[in-house]
């Protein structure tokens, strides 16, 4: 018998005896019934794609003790970290069962503590993780978040998102569009064609992960001199981040005003919370974009986006410390 891991991440239920049983006999009666026909598609990776896909090719990277989706229960490590809500519910019960001694949830749960059926106020969550500092402040009513929250942001695949030699000069600036009205966007397109370049414009949407591939922000990314990003917050940025490893600086509108999430408003805290001066800029209205955009082409060379990331947020060096704080929590009870 294999020595029991000391972390599981656990995105997907571990499935019952029965299920596992039904699961097994259709698989192998299906070429019969269907034949010629595949199983259906599944992802890689279930839960946020982008998250779960970091943590555990980070914690492979690192050689971490740790399993991904074990079948049977028996197989769980002392320690579960659960960023899924159907996989963090499951782990709760087995923690009260005595199957597992640290729970771990977060970041993509739940944004605010009543949201998703309360999910993150179960006593069973021994330690929740948040992508940035800002997000504290929507757990100021449940005071008991706030101890249990360390903040933990999620790498990116450096090798994916890589720039390569690019042959030609690039002229175009990428537009991320994710809040803003159409007109908005509009205007900051003409800013960019004022200073000289081409605006390629990306729609995107919070919590909305299938606006576009990432092969086709990857090119987007490989013609952009700049990105200019407009978002009305942003718990991480992961898509920053991605600007940054393929080494495009970014100018991003930080306005934190109200912003909106799942019908509710809220005030943001940050539309760039990792930005620094290696990464791009901050602006807020639309008048500071053309002085601003100007300043960043004339500078282009100081700007050193991915070095950054390759210091700061690779999927090793997030999982690595995702790790530390799991290890450092159990070992600290």
């Amino acid at each position: 018998m294999m020595a029991r891991p000391f972390l599981t991440v656990l995105t997907a239920p571990i499935p019952s005896t029965p299920r596992r049983w039904y699961q097994a006999a259709r698989r192998r009666i299906r070429p019969f019934v269907k034949p010629g026909v595949p199983l259906p598609a599944t992802s890689r990776y279930p839960g946020h794609y982008a998250l779960v896909r970091s943590v555990v090719e980070g914690l492979q990277a690192i050689g971490a003790d740790f399993n991904f989706n074990p079948r049977r229960a028996r197989d769980l490590g002392r320690a579960v970290y659960a960023p899924e809500n159907a996989a963090l519910r499951q782990a709760a019960a087995f923690k009260r069962r005595g199957r597992v001694e640290y729970l771990v949830a977060g970041p993509v749960n739940a944004m605010f503590p009543d949201e998703n059926d309360g999910v993150l106020l179960m006593p069973e969550i021994d330690r929740l993780i948040v992508a940035g500092e800002w997000m504290k402040d929507l757990y100021r009513d449940a005071p008991q978040l706030v101890a249990k929250s360390r903040v933990c942001p999620c790498g990116v695949d450096v090798d994916f998102w890589n720039p390569g030699a690019r042959r030609e000069r690039p002229t175009t600036a990428l537009i991320y569009w994710k809040s803003g009205d159409a007109a908005f966007c509009d205007q900051v397109e003409a800013v960019v064609r004022r200073c000289g370049l081409e605006p390629r414009r990306v729609r995107s949407g919070h919590g909305e992960h299938a606006h576009f591939a990432p092969d086709e922000f990857h090119s987007l990314l490989g013609e952009a001199v700049v990105g200019i990003f407009l978002s009305a917050f942003e718990t991480q940025g992961i898509a920053l981040a991605e600007a940054w490893a393929m080494d495009v600086p970014t100018l991003a509108w930080d306005p934190r005003g109200m912003a909106s999430w799942r019908g509710r408003s809220f005030q943001s805290g940050s539309s760039a919370p990792y930005l620094t001066a290696a990464t791009g800029r901050l602006w807020r209205s639309i008048d500071e974009l053309e002085p601003l955009l100007r300043e960043a082409l004339a500078a282009r060379e100081s700007f050193r986006p991915r070095q950054w990331v390759l210091e700061h947020m690779t999927d090793a060096i997030c999982s690595a410390a995702l790790y530390a704080i799991i290890r450092d929590g159990i070992m600290g009870r």
